[in-house]
């Protein structure tokens, strides 16, 4: 720990992400808080294409100054603002500022993640949204799940030693690794060492070290693609919960209505697993609608600098094994649905061909009735 390091400028920014529905009707929205939000664009300084854009743009409310709670006794001034994602989604972000001295913010870095106080606080900011979101939701939920994540965001130091990537980390990578994964006592070299294989830097003046629940950003312009990259990445996360769960539960009732259903000759007349059929049919399009939609919401394709922050984020989220889980599921859901619906053609055949036999039977009788009667 460097204790007399001075930090010239930067911020703590807190993400509490909730999801709240299946989508959200972004027009209602604009009209609702028209001249108090703006539509959110990444602006990069470094070289990138004009397609490194959100497909429909989050809307972004500011929401002014809050006393935010870290402590029974600490009570500190943050700006808050909801962004809103088309998808269903509502990111809180907490911005408080960077402790003016490195030992200070190495020290509190563990307050500021995974914070009772703050996910409480969080939850009546949403509360206080919900009357104006409400008209807009679509579909939804009864119940909410979220996300949180923490960005340690410096600007710059006043040692003008430390304005390089590499002299950064040589002086205050131990304490870099020990801030994001909110540690107060010194870290294993090993454990240090897996975290700072997280890092990425494309000028010799900036660093991001990424780690799954909060990141380190060092970068004197104040860009903000690093951060709407993390911020997106949480909250991809947190709609692949959200799959998960939601196929998790209609799986199981599924299960239970095909296993309860009653074997009668009713079934001949008329398949039992229609309704069933029809939920199936149901989620399997929901769910691939909805998983089509935030797979296409921010085009990063050939952005190497956010591509490669993607990437690292990703890894750590475990967003690929998240996808994989409800692929698996949903392919599930596909082969229950087609041997339901094969079961219930095989039914429509034999009643078919029963109904053929009937047929055939009552035109011999027919025919033979005229002969038996006696003239």
């Amino acid at each position: 720990m460097n204790t007399a390091l001075k930090i010239t400028q930067g911020k703590i920014l807190v993400y509490y992400i909730f999801d709240l529905a299946d989508s959200v009707e972004m027009e209602i929205l604009r009209q609702k808080w028209t001249g108090r939000s703006t539509a959110i664009k990444l602006v990069s300084r470094r070289s990138s294409p004009s397609y490194l854009q959100f497909d429909t743009e989050p809307l972004l409310l500011p929401m002014g100054q809050q006393k935010l709670q870290l402590t029974p006794d600490r009570w500190l001034d943050a700006e808050v603002r909801a962004k809103v994602f088309e998808f269903g989604v509502v990111s809180i972000a907490w911005e408080l500022p960077f402790p003016d001295d490195w030992d200070s913010a190495v020290e509190d870095a563990q307050l500021y993640i995974d914070n009772q106080m703050i996910a409480d606080e969080s939850e009546k900011l949403l509360e206080d949204l919900m009357a104006a979101l409400q008209p807009a939701l679509v579909k939804p939920y009864a119940e909410h799940m979220r996300e949180d994540y923490t960005i340690f965001y410096v600007y710059g130091f006043k040692d003008p030693n430390m304005v390089s990537s590499d002299a950064i980390l040589k002086e205050l990578g131990a304490d870099i690794a020990g801030m994001v994964r909110g540690e107060t006592k010194t870290l294993a070299e090993s454990e240090r060492q897996s975290i700072l294989d997280h890092k990425i830097t494309y000028f010799e003046d900036d660093l991001v070290v990424v780690a799954w629940n909060s990141s380190f950003i060092y970068d004197p312009e104040g860009s903000s693609e690093h951060v709407d990259i993390l911020e997106f990445a949480n909250v991809e996360l947190l709609e692949l919960r959200s799959y998960d769960k939601l196929l998790d539960d209609q799986l199981e009732s599924i299960y239970d209505e095909v296993e309860n259903l009653p074997k009668t000759w009713v079934g001949l007349l008329k398949s039992p697993h229609q309704p069933t059929i029809q939920k199936l049919m149901t989620l399997l399009l929901d769910v691939t609608e909805l998983t089509d939609r935030i797979e296409n919401t921010l085009k990063i394709i050939g952005d190497l600098y956010c591509a490669r922050i993607y990437r690292k984020i990703a890894t750590l989220l475990q967003l690929r094994d998240w996808q994989a889980r409800v692929d698996g599921k949903l392919e599930s859901a596909r082969q229950i649905y087609d041997t339901l619906n094969s079961e219930m053609q095989a039914r429509r055949s034999t009643i078919m061909e029963i109904t053929i036999i009937l047929l055939i039977a009552v035109e011999i009788v027919l025919v033979m009735i005229p002969a038996a009667v006696p003239h």
